[in-house]
Order: structure tokens, then sequence, then C-alpha cells
């Protein structure tokens, strides 16, 4: 007679038989075994009373339930497959000074809100090692800290119909003990918002619809917060009209330094869903488009690109031509967030300050004599001495002032044309600027003309191509002081190219609103 005995979870270890030989009756009896089988997974259940008030810790993603001393949760559990041979499960409690667990029941011992006991369901017999277990962290509080205020925040305050958009609850004060809410919709026709706050926009007939959105804590205080989102229904675009300002046709000339320009355009029907627009580039070397926003190269690639946006409904479109100008600098300070030209903080000034129209260049320090030399802060400037030779800067004469005896200004540079090296000052030493216009607000306007001034090294730039420099500034050296215990502060209006000598006077009359008198 053969035994059997059981071993681990079902699996069947064979005794030695006694019998030398097994008869075809034996034989019979071992083709009615079967394998035991053994669970893949476990999965934790929590009352439905319990679950809204899981949280997930920030640092770890584990599964958070806060519980109140003396409070008690009954937790159940599911084992997969459902035919387990042998479903017995071991429930441990990793701290139970904290926390207690048996037969599933966990019970709050005590805990200050920050304390916590890992609770966990295995299979017996493998629950140690095995990888095959589910648990929870509890948090234990013995007092209750409930929710002064709840601010909802969200990556946007729109929607599309049948898009969705997660909002997230922030509840102060960051101690309190529930760190979840109750979600709800002022109406789910509009929108629905389920547990975890992701709302989704509802088809309804109006093109553009308001709903508020409520979070309500989950403490008993009955503090919440609430945001109104707007719910817009997909309209198909069935006209679009590109507005012609920055079209080359009408004289307009894009500077790569500016990297981005943002189209304005109108539709019929005018609310319809911009989305849906087209945009294409006709050539994506020079300029790309997305939702209207045209994004340049940076890698000196010049010329026309035309863009274009079409209805994919109707087929209507509307295009713009511009044209990317091989060596236009424009830097007008209107722009916080592309700030092309600045203090050169690695040498010769502390700082920079932008404000809307100029940029004030601190020295580097307090002295008697002090520096703060400004430069493009893109890692290449390109310049054309055929299209535009003239380089004009708008800015403070510190020489004007009384406490000031002296500066020099140099525009210093580093590059290359055609396998050539240009580097040093244009015009060769300080102070050579080709013209100086004092304007009638007292700044004044130097000016460069890259066609008739040498570089120191290299000499003159040629006039049908690209000259790419890693370097292009002005150096504003040896300002001698008589207050050596302040700074010389200076404001720097604009720094630009020009075609020539008449533009730039057009652009202060015209543009500044400015006269001016020709020092030189």
């Amino acid at each position: 007679m053969k035994h059997f005995m059981k071993y681990g979870f079902g699996c069947l270890v064979a005794i030695v038989s006694t019998m030398a030989m097994s008869s075809c009756e034996d034989d019979d009896e071992m083709s009615d075994l079967t394998a035991a089988v053994v669970p893949s997974s476990v999965e934790l259940v929590l009352p439905e009373e319990v679950q809204q008030l899981v949280y997930k810790d920030e640092e770890t993603g584990a599964d958070v339930l806060p519980m109140l001393k003396g409070e008690t949760v009954q937790l159940a559990y599911v084992l997969t497959p459902e035919n387990v041979t042998f479903p017995d499960v071991v429930w441990t409690s990793t701290n139970p000074g904290v926390a207690t667990v048996e037969n599933g029941l966990v019970t709050a011992v005590e805990g200050n809100g920050l304390t916590s006991s890992v609770v966990q369901v295995a299979p017996e017999g493998v629950h140690s090692g095995s990888g095959i277990f589910a648990n929870i962290r509890v948090v234990v509080s013995n007092t209750m800290v409930q929710a002064e205020s709840i601010r909802i925040e969200s990556e946007s305050d729109e929607l599309y119909a049948s898009e969705t958009l997660q909002l997230t609850a922030k509840i102060l004060p960051e101690n309190a003990t529930y760190k979840t809410v109750s979600w709800s919709s002022s109406d789910e026709g509009i929108a629905t918002v389920d547990e975890n706050g992701l709302v989704t926009g509802v088809v309804n007939d109006d093109i553009q619809a308001t709903v508020t959105i409520t979070a309500t804590s989950l403490d008993g205080s009955q503090v919440y917060g609430t945001k109104e989102l707007t719910v817009n229904q997909m309209v198909e675009p069935e006209k679009v009209t590109i507005d012609q300002a920055y079209s080359v046709d009408n004289g307009y000339y894009c500077a790569i330094a500016d990297k981005a320009l943002t189209l304005e355009y109108t539709t019929v029907p005018a609310q319809c869903t911009t989305s849906l627009i087209e945009w294409t580039s006709s050539n994506e070397e020079i300029a790309t488009v997305a939702d209207g926003v045209v994004t340049f190269n940076q890698n000196g690639v010049f010329g026309d690109v035309t863009i274009t946006a079409s209805c994919p409904a109707t087929g209507e479109s509307s295009s713009v031509k511009l044209n990317l100008a091989a060596g236009l600098i424009r830097e007008l300070f209107h722009n916080e967030n592309n700030v092309t030209w600045g203090a050169n903080t690695q040498y010769a000034a502390s700082e920079y300050n932008w404000e809307e129209g100029y940029m004030a260049i601190v020295p580097n320090s307090a002295s008697a004599k002090q520096r703060a030399d400004f430069k493009a802060l893109t890692s290449k400037t390109w310049l054309h001495a055929g299209n535009y030779p003239v380089v004009a800067v708008r800015m403070e004469d510190v020489r004007d002032r009384d406490e000031v005896t002296g500066c020099n200004i140099n525009l210093d540079t580093s590059g290359s044309c055609d396998g050539n090296k240009y580097s040093g000052n244009v015009g060769g030493s300080n102070n050579k600027w080709a013209h100086d216009y004092k304007c009638s607000d007292g700044s004044h306007v130097f000016i460069y003309d890259l066609s008739t001034q040498n570089f120191a090294t290299g000499g003159l730039l040629p006039t049908s191509s690209v000259a790419e420099f890693t370097t292009f500034q002005f150096k504003y050296a040896d300002i001698a002081t008589t207050n050596p215990s302040e700074k010389v502060i200076f404001n720097v209006y604009w720094v630009q190219t020009f075609k020539t000598v008449k533009d730039v006077q057009n652009y202060i009359e015209d543009v500044d609103g400015l006269t001016f008198e020709v020092i030189k």
C-alpha cells in the first residue's frame, strides 16, 4: 500500500511503497489524483464606507488608511484563482502598538497621525518571501484633526465634451486626519466627476456651459471647496482667416531670436473648436507650427515659409507668408519669457533687471572704476552684412552723468563666415561706433556699420553670406566715477540691426516717438 502526505500548498509527495511491485489496481488509483491549485494572487477588500478614506502616499505610492484610536475596520480578501486548494491566510501587523489585526479585524491602538503600521494578508505557508500578499498602511491618530479649508487645483479651467480633466483637492491644515474628499457636480448634464476627482464633459446643446465642481471634507466639518469649469462642445470650424500683420508681403520680417510667433486668426463660427483646425508649414527646416504658434529653427536656416490653416470639414483654408530674415536682430524688451540680451553675468556684471521696454544693467561691483557688459544671451547670433549691416543700440550713456568722468564702449565679437574667423572690436578699438545720436529723452543710439567697419581680426564681413557668432556683446568698461560707493546702473532700451542708417533714424522718430541730435 502507498501513503501520501500534504506539503506546503497541496504539493503531494509520495512515500516510498513497501511493496516491491504495484498492481494494476494501484495504477488506477494513481490516475484519479490531481495536482493541488495554489494561489497566484491575493487582494484586500475594504468596506465601501472606508474606501473613500484611502489615499496614496506621495513618496511611496502606497495605499494609506487613516484611523482614529479605538476604531475598528473589518477587512476581507479574495484569492485568485477561486478554486485554490488551501484557502487559509495569515494576517500580520508590522507595528501592533499602532494597529493590530486578527482575522482581518484591524483595531487602531494609538498614534499621533504620523505613526503607522502595515497590515498584510498572505496565503498560509508562503506568506514569507513568496511575493504573494496584499497590504495597506494604517496611520492612527488619537484625536481628529479636521479640515479648515479646501482648494481645488487643475491644469485648466475648461474642457471639451467627452474629454476629461483631473482635479486635485488640497486640504489644509496639512496634518488633517482625512486626506480625501467627496466630489460632486452642480449639473451632471454638463459634467460628471468620479470619486477621484476626474471630471468628464458631457455632450449637450450648449456650445459653452459652466459647471461647479465641489470637494467636501469627510470629517463632518462641512468644509468644502469649489471650482467653476467651462465645458465646450465640439463645433467644427467652417472657415479660418489668418491675420496678415506678420506677412512679409506687408513688410514684416521675423527674427530668429524671437524663437516663436503667435498668429492671430478668426473663425466661422466664432465659437468653434479651434483644436480641429489643421496647421501646416511649407518648410519645417525654417519653421514649424502648432495651434497657430510658429516656432523658428535655431540652426541658421532663413528664408520664406508659408503657414496654412485648414478646416477639415469644409476644406476652407487661409495662409500667411512669413520671412525669417538672415541677420535681423530685434530685442525690444517686450517679452520677459524670451529675453535675448542681458548682462554678461559670467564676467563683468552681477545682474540685470528686466522691465517692460528696457533692461537695467548693474555693474559687478561699486568702485572708482566699474564695468558692466551686456551681450546676446542666445548661443549663436546670426549676422548678414549685406541684408542688415547696421547694428544699433539705444541706451543710457553714463558719461552724461556728473559723477562719471569717462568710459569705453566696444562692440566685441567672436565668430566666423565662409570659413574665416572674425573677432575683437568692430572698428578696431574703444569707442569706434560709426554714429552717436542723442535722443530727446536723454538716451543715446550708438550705431556700427558692418559694411564699412572692420573687425579687429578678420577685416570686413562678406556681404553675401550668413555669419555665425558665438560672442556678440557690448563692452561697457572703465566707467570712472567720483562716487565709488554706488554702482553706476544704466538702462538699455533696444538692440537691433537695420538695413540702412536712415532706417535707424526713422525708427527713433516714428516708433520711439523721439527726436535726436547727431553727436557724431
